[in-house]
């Protein structure tokens, strides 16, 4: 918001100067006027740097231009109305403002007036989205690099929602193929060690420790009656009920993490439907497949792949890149304008194919993208960990969330560039000190909520010992709440004119501010985790707040101010929080 007026200020200041004469023969400004944040405090709160870029048009120099500019902006209404403590021009160029108190005002009641939509952007321009992500195979539990894909795809949906973009979510079943047909074997010799018959587990395929609790299931579900099919039937029937409790399973697992998806898309159903032949067809009517050694190709390596593919096996079976095919296909036919894949790092080898069969099929493989996230390695006092005791050395989401915490793996998860690995700390994460974010951000959420409770409630004395009433009444603080949506100067208490104190007053609002930019940030960029270290910039912010000013005073304009500023910092926090899904405690 004060960006964008700064911005308009300093276009008004140009067009003057233009019709003035003062910038050489131009007279619409050829360059982008961008308000931005210096590096450095004493360089002021926001800086424009226009004048360097427009020097070689107007062929004047950057400070000449820089000081006529400024000449201009001190005559605008807004440089008259305590906007700005100062602003002057700095070497080689730039005009630098120090903000005074009237738009820090203006902040605040428009974030009142926002409420859970302040910060709410339209850069998505309603395009439609869908995010595929997880989509692991029905054969087991969900490890920790499939719990990263699914809070990163997860927080990914929400900033795109939050960001005005029209998202979907979808998980893909691999629930066919050579896999499915493994584990319906090892399932049944599983089953039928654990029903009392001495029968050998396979040597190939899933550890029998990985499946038995689903197994356990199966028996539970439907006793001893798979015993009796006959043994060629027997691995197909039970491999279908197996994998349809471990889907049961990853969902509930994923619905405790938060993550709800709007379609559980099977790969099944593509062969049901007769899919993927109709892929397979239309590829070789675009003239893109060959056959050799009795397989079909596709060819990948003239669509920019380092090799050729196979799509259909010698024995007649399709291979995973057949059915990525349907697949992908079945998704440009809904129409999205961005589809996102997100996968782990091993399978970085599968994106040019990809790529290749989506212009094989005729479509924008632009619109195809795949983030590839990389591994999560955790420790414990600076030790590599294992946790897993039933499950072989792989550690398993479920055993990570019930030693730390769903707030804290969500936000451990998110708060890392997903290109890079994650180191986390499982005692770390357990702290409750500012050492760990995800507690320090809940934290100052709760806190906020504390001292809205503490205005309203009776209070002990700590000089006398006595019983003293509640500063406010509740009547009151609901009436304030009508104040802080209608009239921006209610807020003007809440600063002081000492310098080292309003420093951080202001710093605390500028944090406040600066959430839609932070937004659209990370929603161009597509990293949700760059909010997640914005809400502990901001939690800092308040913690050096509350050091030098006491909320509930003698002074009721103080009080009332204050809370004001308390009130949108929680809701900042909270709009932060339910965008990376973590929970926004009123107590702690």
């Amino acid at each position: 918001m004060i960006k964008e007026r700064l911005k308009d200020m300093v276009a008004r200041a140009f067009d003057q100067a233009c019709k003035d004469g003062k910038m050489g023969a131009l007279s619409d400004c050829p360059e982008p006027i961008v308000i931005e944040r210096p590096k450095l405090a004493e360089h002021g709160d926001l800086a424009c740097g226009v004048a360097l870029k427009l020097a070689r048009h107007a062929k004047s120099a950057p400070i000449k231009i820089a000081e006529t500019l400024a000449g201009y902006i001190k005559t605008a209404p807004e440089a008259k109305n305590g906007a700005f403590v100062k602003f002057e021009v700095a070497n080689p160029g730039f005009i630098n403002f120090e903000l005074g108190r009237s738009w820090l005002l203006e902040v605040l009641h428009h974030i009142h007036r926002e409420k859970e939509n302040y910060g709410r952007q339209t850069v998505g321009q309603n395009q439609r989205v869908l995010v595929e992500y997880v989509s692991a195979n029905p054969t087991g539990s969900l490890h920790i690099g499939h719990g990263r894909n699914a809070v990163f795809g997860s927080c990914l949906s929400n900033l795109f929602d939050f960001a005005g973009y029209a998202v979907e979510q979808e998980f893909y079943i691999n629930d066919t193929g050579a896999q499915i047909a493994q584990l319906g074997i090892c399932a049944l010799a599983c089953y039928k060690r654990k029903l009392g018959q001495q029968v050998e587990y396979p040597s190939e395929g899933y550890p029998e420790e990985y499946i038995q609790e689903f197994v356990d299931e199966v028996i539970k579900q439907h006793g001893s009656r798979f015993l009796d099919l006959p043994e060629a039937d027997a691995p197909a029937q039970i491999g279908d009920v197996t994998k349809s409790i471990i889907r049961q399973h990853q969902e509930e697992l994923l619905e405790r993490l938060r993550i709800r998806f709007d379609r559980w898309y099977s790969e099944e159903s593509l062969h049901i439907n007769k899919k993927v032949d109709e892929a397979i067809e239309l590829l070789k009517a675009n003239d893109f497949t060959y056959e050799s050694e009795g397989a079909l190709w596709l060819k990948a390596q003239q669509l920019g792949d380092e090799r050729d593919r196979v799509l259909r096996k010698s024995s007649g079976d399709y291979t995973y890149l057949a059915c990525d095919a349907a697949y992908h296909l079945d998704k440009y036919l809904r129409g999205y304008d961005l589809m996102i894949n997100i996968w782990g790092a091993d399978h970085h080898g599968q994106v040019p194919g990809l790529k290749a069969i989506a212009e094989a099929l005729g479509q924008d493989r632009n619109k195809l993208h795949v983030i590839l996230t990389q591994i999560v390695n955790l420790s414990r006092d600076g030790k590599t960990v294992r946790m897993s005791k039933r499950r072989g050395t792989v550690v398993m989401l479920d055993e990570v969330m019930d030693e730390v915490g769903v707030d804290a793996v969500r936000y451990y998860l998110a708060e890392s560039n997903p290109q890079n690995p994650i180191n986390f700390d499982l005692e770390l994460a357990k702290k409750s000190s500012r050492d760990n974010p995800a507690f320090y951000i809940q934290y100052a959420h709760a806190r906020c909520s504390s001292i809205l409770r503490r205005a309203v409630e009776p209070y002990k004395n700590s000089e006398t010992g006595k019983e003293e009433p509640a500063p406010l009444t509740v009547e009151m603080l609901e009436q304030f709440k009508g104040e802080y949506e209608t009239d921006p100067s209610v807020f003007l208490a809440a600063f002081e004119d000492d310098p080292e104190v309003f420093v951080h007053q202001k710093s605390l609002v500028m944090k406040l501010e600066a959430f839609p930019d932070e937004v659209a940030d990370a929603a161009l960029s597509w990293q949700p985790g760059k909010l997640a270290r914005y809400a502990y910039e901001v939690a800092n912010d308040l913690q050096k707040f509350y050091e030098v000013s006491r909320v509930i005073t003698d002074d009721l304009s103080v009080t009332k101010a204050r809370l004001g500023l308390i009130m949108a910092t929680r809701q900042v926090l909270a709009n932060v929080l339910k965008i990376i899904g973590i929970s926004a405690p009123e107590r702690m």
